[in-house]
């Protein structure tokens, strides 16, 4: 069994080999509702992780970092209700 923070990684660096220059772009859900959207620019290497409760955005350079801010995102939203 693979943790949730394995999942959210493996996502991120899906979207980093996708062949081409278009924008990448991922939901990420709990409960059936999107808690966060994430895009990635394969041109700068950048994660944009846009918070969908609070309409926040967020840059990342690295992927890691990125992928902690999803799952903070997730935790967040799971542990509110």
């Amino acid at each position: 069994m693979t943790s949730q923070l394995e999942a959210i990684v493996r996502r991120l660096i899906a979207m980093t080999k996708t062949p081409g220059t278009a924008l990448q772009q991922r939901e990420f859900t709990a409960y059936g509702v999107t808690v966060c959207e994430v895009t990635y620019e394969p041109l700068t290497g950048e994660f944009a992780v846009h918070r969908a409760r609070q309409e926040e955005t967020t840059v990342f350079d690295n992927l890691d970092l990125a992928a902690i801010e999803i799952y903070g995102c997730l935790y967040d939203f799971a542990n509110t209700f």
